[in-house]
């Protein structure tokens, strides 16, 4: 219990430093229906979650998405704002397996491999708030604060599965399209 005193007087430093004139400001955004104070943001945090598709896979590709309840299995490739890595499973080609909505996940992990078909990739920059928060992860390699960018990649989904409304149009679309067959051939 000796490390007492020292975590008392950072605590009431951070206190006192916090509450100076105008001491809360808030972002103009709205962020999950909570304003964002951007002194509760680091330099390594973002105000959201971002989800860009690297890759996409074509409707008529994908029969079902990931969703509710789903088992993902993903390769994946985190680091923070600043390029430091914090993970690799891509590179050591080692799946990673979690259901979604379960709690041993951060949440904007979960959030950002929901509707996805097997075989896209998607790089997303999560922020604080949806993963450690302002606490210290990853054994030390996350600061308190810090947004995660990972590069995803699904390869593979168990039940449940959803259907990919897309891919059943496709199918309707082809089916509506006439074949090579269908077409009167000219008689000489």
């Amino acid at each position: 219990m000796r490390f007492t005193p020292l975590l008392l007087t950072t605590a009431a430093l951070l206190s006192t430093a916090s509450a100076g004139k105008n001491a809360v400001r808030f972002s103009d955004e709205i962020v999950d229906q909570r304003r964002v104070p951007i002194n509760e943001l680091s330099e390594l945090d973002v105000p959201d979650l971002v989800i860009e598709k690297l890759e996409e896979v074509p409707a008529a590709e994908c029969m079902y998405k990931s969703g509710p309840g789903s088992v993902v299995i993903t390769l994946y490739n985190g680091e923070l704002l600043n390029g430091k890595a914090i993970d690799k499973s891509w590179d050591r080609n080692d799946p990673h397996q979690f259901q979604i909505g379960t709690p041993l996940v951060i949440q904007g992990l979960q959030d950002a491999v929901e509707d996805m078909c097997v075989g896209e990739v998607r790089k997303v920059t999560i922020p604080s708030r949806l993963a450690h928060g302002n606490k210290i992860s990853g054994g030390g390699l996350i600061p308190p604060g810090a947004a995660i960018v990972y590069k995803i990649k699904l390869i593979g989904l168990k039940p449940p599965m959803y259907p990919n409304a897309e891919y059943n149009a496709s199918l309707k679309e082809k089916a509506a399209a006439p074949s090579s067959s269908d077409i009167p051939k000219d008689e000489l």
